[in-house]
């Protein structure tokens, strides 16, 4: 190509540049949308995360839960409970000859409680009977 038919097509020319360089920038545009919505939608979804963690901190820390831990001395019979040793924010319990109803109704309140499970043993010792060992703390 000569200089001559470069002039001639001079405009063709700058506007093929500039077209090219609006489809560049329209790509930049969606592209730069769609990085600011994903954050958006991750720094909601860690704003969420924060806001449950801290409504569970909140229930740990709680006072009631001292009490409500004393239930798991009056869940079943005291001739069941060998020991039940409650110091500052942590319990151990241990429970002998328990029946299928009475260690389902002790699992369910302990899953239920806001407690960290550190050990959980339970063992059947004969058909229909077991025993149950747990600690926790808040």
């Amino acid at each position: 190509m000569n200089i001559m038919t470069l002039q001639r097509y001079k405009n063709e020319i700058i506007l093929l540049i500039t077209a090219l360089f609006a489809i560049f920038a329209f790509y930049y545009k969606i592209s730069a949308t769609n990085y600011v919505n994903e954050n958006k939608a991750l720094i909601q979804k860690q704003i969420s995360e924060i806001v449950e963690i801290e409504s569970y901190k909140k229930q740990w820390k709680s006072k009631n839960i001292a009490n409500k831990i004393k239930i798991f001395k009056r869940i079943v019979s005291a001739s069941k409970v060998k020991l039940f040793s409650k110091k500052s924010s942590k319990l151990k319990v241990f429970y002998i000859n328990l029946n299928t109803n009475e260690l389902n109704k002790i699992t369910n309140k302990l899953l239920n409680m806001p407690v960290q499970i550190i050990k959980l043993k339970i063992k059947e010792i004969n058909k229909n009977k077991f025993t149950m060992e747990f600690t926790c703390k808040w």
